[in-house]
């Protein structure tokens, strides 16, 4: 029997990866492995792997293009067609207001020559390199455009300046024509394949992983199976000191791992090349104690760009209040009911701060157990002693009165909020606009304040979300969802989401999973949100976060109060929450399924 066809997939968003992974599946012949990344993160991520021996690369747009200039591989193109098009406009369609398609080249054409066909007025901007995406965005958001239409590039930039996005997506169709004429050009190749295979397993038969560079700082080589962006940004700052030695060691700490770094200039073929040589293992003490967790820009960027407030456009309603907050380094508490995305807007605050490039610390109330309070409060490598950072205190309402005192203590006497930016979230009833611990906090710190409206108080923006949600939702989707019936509408305005921006994500993409054909239907919303009004997967959520972990309970019991409390700190994302618990979504579907007969 043949070898497997080696495919190396680098899909523009995470969505397309999911369709791809899934559609593998119908080809046995194909051995597929799949990176995320557009335009020059996808080119690296190619380069990184070029060595992998793989036979074909598969990717879109003008990612495709740039790998077709750079790589010697055979590329496949997975086309945006125009009933890719035609989707995009239908659900950006229902705004009022100005609305514009901006996107590489290569799909821009596309959108020119279908509004030609259709006579659609939309504005359409083309760029040409990644520099040009935000200018261009800015000046569309100061010309009142209402949302725009967009690749998954330019989908990143329109999120984080709190724009509408509908993001333009490929159907699972134009995927299996890809696969299809990759199976057809890779006949050939099989004997350099072969010697590729032979001299990679003499590379990794190393201890040490390898990592090599050009003079201008681009990946030349690298035997790691994901390199992560922010340790090869590691290596890249060494370069300038590396390259004045023939051999240097040096030793570095990142996201929880010790580095041992042998660093050595080698020359072939008139280049010189700086090849480092890693051994990892974690550090003595892991910071990733019971609620305590570490994140850097990248992984903060990751959790708010997969949030309901990123492709919503939400965020973009407290941009003034973010900028005006972020000119002073004083604490702020950020108050609003379950739900509301107090999350989403510490990630905000800190991705737009000038210590975005340092850590942001969470620390989640609600799952500390003794061990890690006894760690935040007395440990010589508490993040408290740090400075520098971003720490950020989630529902300080779950605190015991005994605890409270002491946390504000230990703030006071070690200058925390001094050293660090320091953001306490709490959580409101009905009515109220800061909790009673809240109001403590904030009066002892001096606290600048950041209150969340619920969402039954902006029903008039429910149409917009739900269509910005299809749009984002459809990039998983096999079959994907054009709209909602007017009853259907009025039914999602009319119901006053107890639990907010969660519950609304959450009913969303049930009602896009279950619908029969592609639109929800009236008859499926009233089903589903008369079981909301009852008893739900989260009808419990805000009680389990008034109180401690319950440990005199069975095994079973306390895993599922552990996971319902991460879902809720994810903004009911159980793919951000089955990833920071460390199992699949699956096995997350089971535990809340058996917590609350789901």
């Amino acid at each position: 029997m043949d070898a497997p066809i080696r495919v190396l997939g680098i899909a523009p968003y995470e969505g397309m990866k999911t369709l791809m992974s899934n559609l593998a599946e119908e080809y046995p012949q194909m051995d597929l492995t799949l990176f995320v990344g557009d335009r020059e993160l996808g080119l690296e991520i190619a380069r990184a792997n070029f060595h992998g021996n793989y036979d074909v690369v598969i990717s879109r747009g003008d990612t495709a293009a740039m790998l077709r200039r750079d790589l010697s591989l055979p590329v496949v193109e997975i086309e945006v067609t125009m009933y890719d098009l035609l989707r995009a406009l239908k659900l950006a369609d229902g705004l009022d207001g100005r609305t514009a398609f901006i996107a590489a080249p290569s799909i821009a054409e596309s959108a020119q020559r279908l509004c030609e066909v259709t006579g659609d007025g939309i504005e359409i901007y083309t760029y040409h390199s990644r520099n040009q995406v935000e200018p261009i965005l800015l000046e569309l958001q100061r010309g009142s455009c209402r949302a725009v239409l967009c690749d998954a590039l330019a989908n990143v930039t329109a999120q984080r300046l709190g724009m509408n996005v509908f993001l333009v997506t490929s159907s699972v169709e134009s995927i299996r024509r890809a696969f299809d004429q990759a199976l057809l050009i890779c006949g050939s190749q099989r004997r350099l394949r072969e010697e590729n295979l032979f001299l990679r397993q003499l590379i990794q038969g190393q201890i040490s992983q390898t990592v090599v560079f050009d003079q201008s700082g681009g990946l030349f080589l690298s035997t790691l199976n994901d390199p992560v962006p922010e340790l090869l940004d590691l290596l890249r700052r060494e370069l300038p000191e590396s390259q004045k030695d023939l051999e240097r060691r040096i030793v570095r700490n990142l996201g929880g791992m010790l580095y041992s770094i042998r660093v050595r200039q080698i020359s072939s073929g008139g280049q010189t090349y700086t090849a480092f040589f890693l051994d990892a293992r974690k550090t003595p003490l892991s910071p990733n104690q019971a609620g305590i967790r570490f994140a850097t820009r990248p992984e903060a960027e990751s959790d708010f760009y997969d949030s309901i407030f990123s492709f919503a456009g939400t965020i973009g309603d407290f941009q003034e209040e973010i900028a005006r907050i972020n000119q002073s380094n004083a604490p702020v508490m950020v108050s609003g009911e379950d739900g509301t995305g107090k999350e989403s807007m510490v990630g905000a605050l800190y991705m737009r701060s000038v210590l975005r490039n340092h850590p942001l610390v969470s620390v989640n109330c609600s799952l500390l157990n003794d061990k890690s309070w006894t760690f935040l409060l007395e440990h010589h490598n508490s993040p408290l002693s740090d400075e520098g950072n971003t720490l950020y205190f989630a529902s300080v309402d779950i605190l015991t009165p005994e605890r409270r005192q002491q946390l504000l203590a230990v703030l006071a006497e070690m200058d925390v909020c001094r050293r660090n930016r320091v953001i306490f979230s709490c959580v409101c009833q009905p009515g109220e606009f800061i909790s009673a611990v809240g109001s403590l906090f904030a009066d002892k710190l001096r606290c600048l304040t950041l209150y969340l409206p619920p969402l039954r108080q902006m029903a008039e923006r429910i149409p917009t979300l739900v269509n910005l949600s299809l749009s984002y939702l459809n990039a998983d989707l096999p079959r994907q969802i054009l709209g909602v019936e007017p009853e259907a509408m009025s039914l999602l305005q009319n119901f006053q989401w107890p639990h907010n921006y969660t519950q609304f994500r959450r009913v969303l993409g049930d009602l896009a999973v279950t619908a029969p054909g592609q639109t929800i239907a009236a008859e499926s919303v009233h089903q589903l949100l008369r079981k909301e009004r009852h008893v739900g997967a989260f009808a419990l959520r805000v009680e389990n976060a008034a109180v401690p972990l319950d440990l005199g309970r069975t095994l079973e019991e306390i895993n599922q109060d552990v996971a319902l409390r991460v879902l809720e700190e994810t903004e009911g994302n159980q793919t951000a929450a089955a990833k920071r618990l460390g199992i699949s979504r699956t096995t997350l579907w089971r535990l809340l399924k058996s917590g609350h007969g789901l």
